[in-house]
């Protein structure tokens, strides 16, 4: 009955309903866990149809965009007709092909606001314009995953944000959103500000830090002689790229016992808030690591993504269109999604737009009716685990396997840096001398492919045969048991071993790796 009124009320009624449930976290704590999640779903399809309209007919780009297409907003739409007719968009086929004023409202930039860039991990930065209005909603998503997950209002954190600095979007506004919810300091990727820091407000604090996996794991390994960390109370939360299970095990064995190590998803195209992970999200993981039948119904293979949940009333979020995902460059089969930013504020709207990294989307109840079908006890596992039945959030999961510059394909096997970094993080020896790695596709003479693995020491550690193998062999046995794909095609094709090289610390190769916003996973071929 409901999901049938969302779509009979007027929907000005409905964004001030909206408005008001998420002006308080406990209102919206409360809402999100008793709410029915097709409500949630009508009212995220209303709001797209409406995005669409609003942005066809504000955003001279889009519309020019929309008649290349032969696409008539002004014509009735329903939302079969938005998923199935309307046009993605992305960065070749949208971004790239209009210059910034089109982009915006109105056709010129924003008075008041901001210019963030993309990492510019898989080329040239690319520049994002944002006003100030719609920030507003930005930071009532980031304060709802902040007091969720974090109890951020109760334990009154001090918040170190150890992001790269610059014009990156996580950096930028990390601190902006936060410093309205807690006392920050800007310390960058300054290790020793850090923990200079630490060691000034003392032991009796709540912090959470904030930065890439790569960062804070070395930061915990290479200064554990200056400071203990076990005896901070010390959170962290990461984003930017996927960690393993391991790693977050790992990660959590140099902290004090209870310490939260969460990630979060988002895209400087989009916003840093689009999907968080909740206790629930990282539960689903580990039962999906646990059970293979699990694992594969979910998923469509035996691969184990990251699992966040996202609110459908701020991004309106599906598979991409089957009409055209032969338009989508080196797609290769992949399963790919579609954002739309349903703020109304954006200074640049955002329809349809595909971010082409991997994943699948999952409706609340279509997620928990596997579960019941593969773990009957699901709900008191989740209880005996830590896990807090009454605030389950009602709301669809957002499943990542990697991001767009985030695989390189061999022989149909698509491997990922984390799926790297997992085989060696296996290894304590290796974990611990590791700084970087870095991945290379190659040809030899006869055109045959070559995996090519590149990786820098710490300081004071320096390569050798004996260490070379091992590295080798961790990565490759771990390759194998997480990757079937890659293990399928191995087993016939045995020139996929890898080619592994170990460097120096500072070695050209990674020289000016530190400077960027993210790691730098791949080599660009010549």
């Amino acid at each position: 009955m409901l999901p049938i009124l969302t779509k009979l009320v007027p929907y000005p009624l409905l964004e001030s309903f909206e408005n008001f449930i998420l002006s308080d976290y406990e209102r919206t704590r409360k809402f999100l866990s008793r709410v029915n999640p097709n409500l949630l779903e009508e009212l995220s399809k209303k709001k797209a149809v409406h995005m669409f309209k609003i942005a066809a007919e504000e955003t001279p780009a889009y519309r020019k965009y929309l008649q290349k297409h032969k696409i008539n907003p002004k014509k009735s739409l329903s939302i079969q007709d938005f998923d199935h007719l309307v046009p993605p968009t992305d960065k070749a086929s949208y971004i790239k092909k209009f210059d910034f004023e089109e982009r915006c409202r109105e056709g010129h930039l924003p008075k008041h606001g901001n210019v963030d860039e993309s990492g510019g991990t898989s080329g040239k930065a690319t520049n994002w314009i944002r006003n100030l209005n719609e920030e507003e909603a930005l930071f009532k998503a980031i304060r709802f995953e902040y007091n969720y997950v974090f109890d951020g209002e109760q334990k009154d954190y001090f918040v170190i944000s150890a992001w790269s600095t610059g014009p990156w979007a996580t950096g930028i506004k990390f601190c902006e959103l936060m410093e309205r919810l807690a006392l920050v300091k800007n310390t960058a990727t300054d290790s020793n500000d850090i923990i200079d820091t630490l060691k000034m407000f003392g032991k009796k604090r709540n912090y959470l830090i904030g930065g890439y996996p790569p960062f804070i794991k070395n930061l915990l390994e290479d200064y554990k002689d200056k400071i203990n960390w076990k005896e901070y109370n010390i959170d962290l939360v990461t984003g930017g790229e996927g960690v393993p299970l391991e790693w977050v095990y790992y990660v959590k064995k140099m902290l004090r016992p209870g310490a939260k190590v969460i990630s979060s998803y988002g895209a400087s195209d989009i916003d840093i808030g689009i999907g968080f992970e909740t206790p629930f999200c990282f539960f689903v993981r580990e039962l999906a690591a646990e059970n293979e039948k699990l694992r594969i119904e979910l998923f469509g293979k035996d691969e184990l993504p990251m699992v966040f949940q996202y609110n459908p009333t701020l991004h309106y979020i599906k598979p991409s269109s089957r009409h055209y995902i032969r338009q989508i460059k080196n797609s290769e089969g992949r399963e790919e999604f579609e954002i739309t930013l349903l703020d109304k504020n954006a200074a640049a709207p955002k329809i349809k737009y595909n971010l082409h990294d991997e994943g699948r989307v999952f409706s609340y109840f279509k997620l928990i009716e596997a579960l019941e079908k593969h773990h009957p006890l699901y709900l008191k596992e989740f209880s005996h685990r830590g896990g807090q039945i009454k605030n389950l959030l009602h709301l669809p999961f957002l499943c990542i396997f990697g991001r767009s510059d985030g695989t390189l394909s061999f022989d149909g096997a698509n491997v990922f840096p984390d799926q790297i970094e997992e085989g060696i993080l296996k290894n304590k020896e290796l974990a611990r001398i590791t700084h970087r790695f870095k991945m290379e596709k190659k040809y030899d003479s006869k055109h045959n492919v070559q995996f090519h693995i590149y990786i820098e020491l710490k300081k004071g550690f320096k390569p050798s045969q004996e260490l070379k193998e091992k590295y080798l062999k961790s990565i490759l046995t771990g390759l194998q048991e997480i990757n079937p794909d890659f293990r399928e095609s191995y087993s016939k094709n045995k020139t996929l071993r890898p080619y592994l090289s170990l460097r120096l610390f500072g070695h050209p190769l990674f020289k000016g790796d530190e400077a960027k916003a993210k790691n730098i996973y791949f080599v660009q071929s010549s």
